[in-house]
């Protein structure tokens, strides 16, 4: 190529041309502004960052801006990395674009740090209402971990209390006060059934009559499904479902909740294959002469005491073709044998089902047998026998282990025990041929442990009958809240109350249902009448707790009465 001729403008032209091998110019720098806003509140030393890169680090309120800048343009996101231990700092306008001026928008605002204070409630069935320093109140309806709202300082102190009980229910507070050093969640609410009724109450509902007065077996007629006939025993009321042992009918009665008006009419039936039928039967689909049911919660036992034996249903029946999966006191289900043995039962009259164990009161054998772990087979014999030296004696109050019947009474001796009741821990019996309740504070351990107190006599070897608070006359069932202890009284014709487990032998009862006084037995309400009235009893026979309601079982008035607690 010749080029020697082009000269200084031409060779310009010929690079332009060309096209040359550097980089276009630079275009004119961007501008940059800086990011920053105001701190307020600030007491000790607080860092902010600056779109993850740049610090900044300040111990004084008022205005501030990052060192460095940022291009126009650009988004910025200002954060908080350290601040003072017991403050909370909080941001407003920590994000955003620069948009041609220096951002000043960025606020920064600390204060003490604040904690809650909450805890835990369990137990709980309705509305507690809680309240925190005399201030602030909380409505609780459900169990679980609890907060109030108002926030607290690292050192104040803090007071919980309770505002209002939930009905039929007693709660109480365990660290309920202390200073705060962090969010307290100690607070422990603890509910459980309380029944605060008044001597001689009123029931606020009946079942197997219309009404208050009336007392005919099967309302005076044929039997169905809403008349009783001689119920006896607990109920049990599980799953949404009211368990009632009509014993003079041969069967058990399932009721779709809580009855809420007089005469209600039961769901199902069992042990009878329709409401009319009565016939005692055996078998496993037969029932004779049961004295009552108990539920862990997922299961159902029935004490079907006329085929010495106890039913075990492993998911609660829901309808009349429900079938027992196992059944205890006899090798199967089609035996019926009333005899004396680690296997065997006669005439249960109770059946306890929970906290892992399975209790029978085996009335006619003079005992009590416990099964530690819940059967797993029929037949399985029992662990453990209160009452009795050994599995093979069964004479009742057998002193010396001899198998012969002995006149006196002693704290290893039982006489007919017809009702028991447990928490895992304590255990009660109702000993009804010694007109005693005994009391277990420790769970037996061993064969014929004896008791460690007694209600209804003064001392353990007392057994005569008697009518008065701290006296008993065939006492023939028994249940408890774990503080309450509820008696029904077949002979007196009531159901006492007591408010806590004895501190001594012979402690007497807080309040009696059935009765105008502690003196009274009467059958009839006015005494001098022929009729029962919504607070009258007649042979009770049974006590089931549903809080807020107390369900007895009125054996001589065929029905169950509901007395409500406040």
């Amino acid at each position: 190529m010749r080029i020697k001729g082009l000269g200084f403008v031409g060779l310009a032209v010929w690079a332009m041309a060309c096209g040359g091998d550097d980089p276009p110019p630079t275009p004119p720098g961007t501008q940059s502004f800086k990011v920053g806003g105001t701190l307020s509140g600030l007491a000790g030393n607080l860092t902010l960052q600056l779109n993850g890169v740049q610090n900044l680090s300040r111990s004084e309120n008022g205005p501030f801006a990052f060192a460095e800048p940022v291009a126009d343009g650009s988004n910025y996101r200002v954060s908080i990395t350290a601040s003072p231990e017991e403050q909370e700092c909080t941001l407003q306008g920590d994000t955003g674009q620069v948009n041609g001026a220096d951002v000043t928008s960025v606020q920064v605002s600390c204060a003490a740090r604040t904690y809650t204070v909450g805890g835990t409630v369990t137990g709980l069935t309705g509305t507690l209402q809680l309240r925190l320093g005399g201030a602030e109140s909380l409505s609780l309806t459900a169990n679980g971990p609890f907060a109030f709202q108002k926030r607290h300082a690292k050192g104040d102190a803090y007071t919980v209390t309770i505002d209002t009980q939930p009905q039929g229910h007693r709660c109480a507070l365990t660290g309920e006060s202390g200073t705060v050093a962090g969010n307290v969640t100690t607070v422990q609410v603890r509910c459980t059934p309380w029944f605060a009724f008044t001597s001689f109450q009123n029931a606020s509902r009946v079942i197997g009559q219309n009404d208050f007065t009336s007392n005919s077996a099967n309302q005076g007629g044929a039997a169905g499904p809403n008349t009783l006939n001689g119920p006896w025993g607990n109920a049990s009321f599980v799953g949404g479902t009211l368990y009632v042992s009509d014993l003079d009918s041969n069967r058990i009665l399932g009721f779709s909740g809580l009855p809420t008006q007089n005469g209600a009419a039961a769901s199902f039936v069992l042990g009878q294959p329709d409401f009319t039928s009565t016939a005692a039967g055996s078998g496993r689909g037969g029932l004779s002469s049961m004295e009552g049911t108990s539920s862990d919660g997922t299961r159902l036992a029935v004490a079907d005491k006329g085929n010495s034996r106890v039913l075990l249903y492993n998911t609660l029946p829901t309808n009349s073709n429900a079938r027992p999966d196992l059944v205890i006191g006899q090798p199967d289900f089609d035996t019926t044998a009333l005899q004396c043995g680690a296997s065997s039962l006669g005439l249960p009259e109770d059946v306890f089902m929970g906290h892992g164990k399975l209790l029978v009161a085996d009335s006619a054998n003079n005992r009590i047998l416990i099964w530690n772990t819940l059967p797993t087979t029929s037949g399985q014999p029992a662990d453990l026998v209160l009452g009795q030296v050994s599995f093979t004696t069964c004479a009742g109050n057998d002193v010396d282990g001899d198998g012969v019947r002995d006149l006196t009474a002693t704290a290893s001796t039982l006489l007919s025990p017809a009702g028991l009741w447990t928490d895992g821990t304590r255990l009660l019996v109702a000993d009804t041929g010694n007109n005693r309740v005994l009391v277990w504070n420790q769970f037996p351990t061993t064969n014929g442990q004896p008791a460690e107190s007694v209600l209804g006599q003064p001392d353990l070897t007392t057994r005569t009958s008697g009518l008065a608070a701290a006296k008993l006359n065939a006492p023939y069932i028994v249940n408890s809240t774990g503080q309450q202890i509820f008696v029904a009284e077949y002979q007196n014709n009531r159901v006492l109350v007591w408010n806590q487990f004895p501190a001594a032998p012979g402690a007497a009862a807080d309040t009696v249902l059935g009765q105008q006084d502690f003196t009274s037995n009467r059958r009839f309400d006015p005494p001098n009448g022929t009729l029962p009235s919504a607070r009258s009893l007649y042979q009770p026979s049974g006590i089931l707790l549903a809080a807020p309601y107390l369900v007895v079982s009125d054996y001589g008035n065929n029905r169950l009465l509901l007395f409500e607690s406040p």
